[in-house]
């Protein structure tokens, strides 16, 4: 009876060690600065929140399709909510108000307001498609390479309400509910402003995208 006793004293002693050492870890691990790989990215992202927020506005105000409209006010909250997390984990390394500011000077901004109607609501959605596929990425590989445990969190977290937006998004951009609209009409009215930001008004996948 001492003996199992003993061996088992000794199982709950070790447990408990593993355990407070485990904890240690992940606490050493998140009072770590973040390195700058973690850095670039909490920039990135936050700047393409800042953009998708100001394109979504703009959508808010300027379209009358209820598709774009109910997916500009889900791009709205869903990113609201990710840009307070991006901020708490930035800690103030990062000049939010300068990337607001550049958000809105976007060459993105500058082609979508010299657009109206079937024009806009395209190129909004195929620019939404295009910019959360390449942020996505960006989010799957910090789950990956990243050693800071709330980071890892974070990206984890968001995956899935960005995948959400962009199948939405497709799904919006292959309608076929869209007006005829004329390209060489969106084309002239993008350059005007000195944007060379395409106009998308055709369905598309990922695989056949043209960016």
């Amino acid at each position: 009876m001492r003996i199992a006793h003993s061996i088992s004293f000794v199982v709950v002693s070790l447990a408990m060690m593993w355990l407070t050492l485990a904890s240690g870890v992940t606490h050493a691990s998140d009072s770590d600065p973040l390195n700058a790989e973690e850095q670039a990215f909490l920039t990135r992202a936050m700047s393409d929140n800042a953009v998708q927020l100001a394109m979504a506005k703009l959508a808010l105000a300027k379209s009358k399709n209820p598709q774009i409209i109910e997916l500009a006010n889900a791009i709205v909250n869903e990113r609201l909510a990710l840009d307070q997390e991006l901020v708490a984990l930035a800690s103030g390394s990062i000049d939010k108000t300068a990337l607001q500011r550049d958000a809105a000077d976007n060459h993105r901004i500058a082609a979508l307001q010299s657009l109206n109607g079937d024009a806009f609501d395209k190129t909004f959605t195929g620019l939404l498609v295009r910019d959360h596929c390449e942020i996505i990425s960006a989010y799957e590989a910090m789950k990956v390479t990243s050693t800071h445990e709330t980071l890892k969190a974070m990206a984890h977290n968001a995956v899935p309400a960005l995948q959400g937006n962009l199948t939405i998004a497709l799904a919006v951009l292959r309608s076929g509910s869209w007006k005829p609209v004329s390209h060489q009409e969106a084309l002239t009215s993008a350059d005007e402003h000195s944007s060379k930001m395409p106009a998308y008004w055709e369905p598309i996948s990922i695989v056949t995208a043209p960016w």
